[in-house]
């Protein structure tokens, strides 16, 4: 008796079956009338692969498996994993201004406020009583969330339009923005007097004065020099431990994470939270990561194959409902960033997991 084969119509989907000696030949589907190709390469039904073929099958499997092994064991073995950050706490932000709303009085935007009046005689002492309400005022939310620090955004302020609004240099605060100046010292002393880590914004690029209708904001080749030296400046003055990158390079520059795994071999005591990553700045860094642009699990899983220790600093602001992702995140170990310097239901969601951790 014939062999007899059996396929899917890909008309109407229903099994039809002929003889083996039909392969190769056009037939019309006696329930829906489609023209289809009887598969040539259909074995008998129940039929087993050869013996060969099977072989085949599981060297390439294996290969595969191998081969995946071997990329994992190279990227580990170049890249080993150097960051230890055990604090996986909360850490707040703070946005000191706002170049949307600056003003004549207000140049540089502090405190998000175009009607406050910076200008003038009296100008300094009413700045330095604004940055400390806006301090006081930090410190209380991030006590109740219970931060380990906070990462100060613009402590140069903004004077300048989107995209160089971020100056990412400490050391130009007297030059760009002489009312912070005089009171800077003591604005981070009240942050780590509070028993607070703090950071600040610092950028790979040099930031150059001139004609600001083009940005003043150079690339450099040896981009680990020019963040050593802005992280050194923020860590003698400050005490400043973390640090965001700002508009860095990530995969658009192959050679930063190379420079950049150097500068926290020089600095184990910091934490860098690079703005653009690939999986490599997994073993030296914690990559920002803000939840309501994107799906922070694939990437993370992935990057935990060659870091199993690695995590991410995830931005929560304006996520809060997002309860699951979050909960999947602070299982993996990643610290959670959120504005802190007023209250909001982000606010809300870390305080209820520390009275819940306390309770616990």
């Amino acid at each position: 008796m014939m062999a007899k084969i059996q396929f899917v119509c890909p008309g109407c989907g229903r099994v039809l079956q002929c003889d083996e000696r039909d392969r190769g030949h056009k037939i019309k589907c006696p329930h829906c009338k489609y023209h289809l190709l009887i598969p040539k390469l259909l074995r008998p039904a129940g039929s087993r692969q050869p013996r060969g073929a099977r072989i085949r099958t599981l060297l390439l499997a294996g290969i595969a498996v191998l081969a995946v092994a071997v990329v994992v064991a190279v990227i580990s073995i170049a890249f080993p994993m150097q960051l230890h950050w055990p604090d996986r706490r909360p850490i707040g932000i703070l946005f000191l201004a706002s170049n949307y709303h600056a003003s004549a009085t207000n140049p540089r935007g502090w405190f998000n406020d175009p009607g406050q009046n910076f200008t003038g005689p009296d100008g300094p002492q009413r700045f330095r009583q604004a940055l400390f309400d806006y301090t006081d005022q930090s410190l209380a939310i991030l006590k109740r969330i219970n931060a380990q620090g906070v990462i100060v955004w613009d402590v140069e302020g903004e004077q300048f339009p989107h995209k160089i609004t971020y100056i990412g240099d400490p050391r130009l605060v007297g030059t760009l923005a002489p009312e912070m100046a005089p009171v800077v010292d003591e604005f981070f002393a009240r942050l780590t007097n509070a028993g607070l880590r703090v950071g600040v914004t610092i950028r790979p690029q040099q930031f150059v004065f001139g004609d600001h209708a083009q940005s003043p904001q150079q690339d450099v080749v040896n981009l680990k020099r020019i963040l050593l030296e802005k992280i050194d400046y923020a860590r003698a003055h400050w005490g400043a431990t973390i640090f965001y990158v700002d508009s860095n390079g990530g995969i658009r520059r192959p050679d930063e994470a190379w420079q950049m795994r150097r500068l926290a071999a020089q600095r184990p005591d910091v934490l860098l939270i690079p703005e653009h990553s690939d999986p490599l700045y997994r073993a030296f860094s914690a990559p920002y990561v803000s939840l309501r642009q994107s799906v922070p699990g694939t990437n993370a899983g992935f990057a935990q194959t060659f870091f199993p220790r690695s995590f991410q600093a995830l931005d929560i602001s304006d996520a809060a409902d997002r309860l699951t992702a979050i909960e999947a995140a602070r299982a993996r170990g990643d610290v959670l960033l959120c504005r802190a310097w007023y209250w909001n239901p982000e606010c809300q969601l870390l305080e209820n997991f520390a009275q819940a951790q306390t309770n616990h």
